[in-house]
């Protein structure tokens, strides 16, 4: 998806309204740093829709904030995890930022190569497959089995899993927006899937 397909107008600096300029001093000064603003001057991922409703916009990145720098997951867990939402929506922006977090972690091409394709992948590392069969299982039954439960509740120990499944739905809400308004990718980028609406995998 292109900037034509966007469904909104960008908002860049100069269009600010002053509760939407906290909104964006938080996101470019804070943990996010630089990589919050595209090359076309508007905020990246789903914040340019979001600004568009500050209090939204301020919780959803202080949240965000929280879960991908302040718990105990290990980036590995954090970005197993993301992915794994990212391609069941085929969230496109998502998936594209955290493919690279994903290998920069660790996780072997083919691991993120079946991830991408919706296939089951045969992980060498125990403890990957009890995160991705957690995740997986939330985002495609909306709910846990007791046998998975019991296998990340013995891998992560209760704060972690709590974060583990906290991730898993803000990344299941930063999916949907990008779907919702067709969040533009940067120029030249491209995804593992292609059709002209995202569409879940059941």
């Amino acid at each position: 998806m292109g900037l034509e397909d966007y469904r909104l107008a960008p908002v860049t600096s100069q269009d600010l309204a002053p509760a939407q300029r906290q909104v964006w001093d938080e996101l470019v000064f804070g943990k996010r740093g630089g990589k919050s603003v595209r090359d076309e001057g508007f905020l990246v991922g789903p914040f340019d829709a979001l600004v568009r409703s500050p209090d939204v916009a301020l919780s959803a990145s202080r949240l965000g904030e929280v879960l991908r720098f302040e718990t105990e997951l290990t980036q590995r867990e954090r970005e197993l995890a993301i992915i794994t939402v990212a391609a069941h929506w085929q969230a496109s922006f998502a998936w594209l930022r955290h493919e690279v977090y994903a290998r920069e972690s660790g996780l072997a091409a083919d691991v993120i190569a079946d991830i991408a394709a919706g296939r089951e992948p045969a992980f060498e590392s125990d403890s990957d497959r009890v995160i991705y069969e957690l995740v997986s299982g939330l985002v495609r039954e909306g709910s846990v089995s007791d046998a998975r439960y019991a296998a990340a509740l013995q891998l992560l120990g209760e704060r972690r899993l709590v974060e583990l499944v906290a991730l898993s739905g803000y990344y299941c809400f930063s999916s949907v927006v990008l779907n919702a308004f067709r969040v533009p990718l940067p120029d030249g980028a491209s995804v593992p899937w292609s059709q002209e609406e995202a569409q879940p995998r059941g």
